[in-house]
């Protein structure tokens, strides 16, 4: 299996969602999508994660010039997301010089869906999200990332357009009849992407995030996907849930990130 596979579908996840809200939403001026070469820039003036490069790093290193004028005097600086960056590589060393530094480390899993065991039972009700809580999934989504509450109005009038791309799956995680997690997943032809999986803080370590990557595995199985990837901070609950369920850490990388002062 391709392992620099789960690093793609991450990034086209990205641009994906960054490029319907550009069409769909109400400050698609504020959003910028380029590709250079094998490096993809996403710019969202509002939202700190979208100020995100993703691109091999013998590509990278030749176009940091470029990477700094697209996020010019851009709020929250940027970070630079490769496949295997590490401390000490030419790319490293070119951006410590510029002024980076080092942000989180990521692990990139995936799996065969023919190897994974057979999910243990759980105590939730796992659901696809119905056609009238798409505001009550997104409002749940940013809860439990921790999102502004002033800014998830405008958040989730963006994010109801996802709904509308016959690739994504949404699944609800219910407990006493109130939801308490959320999970989503991305199809790319026969591979499937467990993504935006989260639980509302009162109901962390609860086994609800374990139910939710089975419930999407199970769905990615029924569906006749082929593989399954996914990405966490290393060492994370996410890590170690992801990895319960039988995907396999295939790459590490270190995330940069430029701060806004280096920008201005």
């Amino acid at each position: 299996m391709n392992d620099v596979l789960p690093f793609r579908l991450v990034a086209e996840y990205d641009r994906m969602r960054l490029a319907m809200y550009r069409k769909h939403g109400s400050c698609g001026r504020r959003m910028s999508i380029r590709s250079a070469g094998h490096t993809l820039l996403l710019r969202f003036a509002d939202v700190g994660y979208f100020n995100t490069v993703y691109g091999d790093e013998g590509d990278v290193i030749n176009r940091l010039s470029e990477v700094e004028r697209f996020f010019h005097a851009s709020p929250y600086g940027c970070r630079l997301v490769t496949p295997s960056l590490s401390i000490g590589t030419p790319l490293a060393n070119a951006c410590a010089l510029r002024g980076w530094i080092p942000d989180h480390e990521y692990v990139w899993l995936s799996a065969e869906t023919r190897t994974l065991p057979s999910p243990p039972p759980h105590d939730f009700e796992i659901r696809t999200a119905r056609a009238d809580e798409h505001d009550l999934f997104f409002g749940t989504y940013l809860t439990a990332f921790g999102a502004d509450k002033d800014r998830m109005p405008a958040a989730i009038r963006n994010m109801r357009h996802l709904f509308s791309n016959p690739d994504l799956h949404f699944l609800f995680a219910f407990e006493n009849d109130q939801p308490v997690g959320v999970g989503m997943m991305y199809l790319v032809g026969g591979s499937a992407l467990l993504c935006a999986g989260a639980m509302l803080p009162s109901s962390r370590r609860c086994g609800g995030h374990q139910a939710l990557l089975a419930a999407r595995i199970r769905l990615a199985q029924s569906l006749g996907c082929t593989d399954i990837h996914s990405w966490a901070i290393r060492g994370s609950s996410s890590h170690r849930n992801i990895e319960r369920t039988g995907l396999q850490t295939v790459r590490t990388s270190l995330a940069l990130r430029l701060p806004p002062d280096r920008l201005a």
